[in-house]
């Protein structure tokens, strides 16, 4: 995030953060980690005076789009905490956690603010900790703040105490409305409005786009190719298309990497459609976005997301999104009018695009101005005006 676009370092107090986030130490010894998380941690750096991240070194393989956190004033308190996905896994981290516990303890007391990412083990303990010791905190709730199908144990018990157990001292970010007061409706980090008039050219709503979808048409999906994201269903649905209206030519770009894309290139190849789908990897964040100008639907076929950055972004680019109905899906998209929603299946995703293609070039045209419109709300401006404002507040009431 361009720091000259929030006022530097505004909140003269120490930042303790507490994430499981993967970290890595490159040879040079700069410090990376998933560009996304990164990007938002440059917003909490420019506010606070000194930010210290409390997280496991990573020993896995590199994995994902990575970056540095580019700030003096970032440092970080290493523990060994095993994230690996192994056999035994559960019980090494199990003896980890102890130790963790401990060390957690005496980070949080000489913090004076402490934000704590959620949910995972890490937040569970830091929660338990931050309400014993009597610290001010901020959680960042990244996901739906809600039951889902496959939810572990944990989660389910991280959940409980965010809701029931934290107070004025102990604020939380999440998606969507709830009663508590001391849950605080938030938006998922964006670009700053200087980094959209870059890549998406301000507040044009056109940018040379043609209005008519007779052509073909270009489906891109953002993000991680884990089992969760639905590209399976992406794939299934797209095909379907194929087969419902051969005439509507199509083709699917997803842009990321991950342990899911051996299936998906099966899959494809399964179902006839490894032609019509490219694979395009992991890219850099700002890269993925420029990617966003060339395509004509956005599509979101996950429904364990919370709040999809992918939305704002796809209205960002003149694209209209396509998204399964769930989750907070339902109260951001309205149907037919800002993008399109589908039922989790093939069929549902087929039927979707097809009214996608009947467009005319009136609506297009109007789905595409009310789109750029709505986005002009979410901004990394906004949200680190929020942050800062949410924590002057928590301060002024000591």
């Amino acid at each position: 995030m361009a720091s000259e676009e929030v006022d530097s370092q505004v909140l003269n107090s120490r930042l303790g953060t507490i994430t499981q986030t993967n970290h890595w130490i490159e040879s040079t010894g700069e410090v990376v980690a998933y560009e996304p998380y990164v990007r938002e941690m440059r917003i909490w750096a420019d506010l606070f005076q000194e930010v210290e991240i409390f997280t496991p070194l990573t020993a896995s393989p590199k994995k994902g789009s990575l970056s540095t956190y580019n700030r003096s004033n970032v440092f970080f308190r290493f523990v060994r905490y095993d994230t690996r996905v192994f056999r035994l896994g559960f019980v090494v981290r199990f003896l980890q956690l102890p130790i963790v516990f401990f060390q957690m303890a005496a980070f949080i007391w000489r913090h004076d603010f402490l934000l704590i990412r959620s949910p995972g083990h890490f937040s569970l303990l830091a929660h338990m900790l931050v309400v014993s010791l009597r610290k001010k905190s901020i959680t960042k709730f990244a996901g739906y703040f809600g039951h889902f199908k496959g939810e572990r144990i944990p989660s389910i018990f991280e959940r409980y105490i965010v809701r029931n157990w934290l107070g004025a001292d102990n604020r939380v970010l999440v998606y969507g409305q709830y009663q508590q007061p001391h849950l605080i409706s938030f938006f998922p980090l964006l670009m700053s409005k200087k980094e959209k008039d870059e890549i998406f050219g301000g507040e044009r709503i056109e940018d040379g786009r043609e209005n008519d979808l007779t052509g073909k048409l270009r489906v891109y999906s953002l993000g991680r190719l884990l089992p969760e994201k639905g590209f399976s269903l992406a794939i299934e649905g797209l095909a379907l298309l194929s087969q419902l209206t051969p005439a509507t030519d199509w083709h699917y770009f997803i842009v990321g990497d991950g342990p899911e894309e051996s299936h998906l290139r099966r899959l494809a190849c399964e179902l006839g459609v490894e032609s019509k789908v490219s694979f395009i990897g992991s890219r850099p964040y700002m890269e993925a976005m420029r990617l966003l100008n060339f395509a004509d639907v956005v599509l979101m076929p996950g429904e364990k997301e919370g709040w999809p950055k992918v939305v704002v972004e796809a209205w960002c680019a003149g694209a209209i999104p396509v998204c399964v109905s769930a989750g907070l899906l339902p109260t951001i998209i309205r149907h037919g009018e800002n993008g399109f929603l589908f039922k989790a299946s093939p069929e549902g995703l087929s039927q979707a695009l097809i009214q996608v293609s009947a467009l005319s070039p009136s609506e297009i045209r109007r789905l595409r101005y009310l789109g750029r419109t709505e986005a002009v709300q979410y901004t990394a401006d906004q949200f680190a005006s929020g942050v800062a404002d949410l924590v002057r507040g928590m301060q002024a009431s000591q």
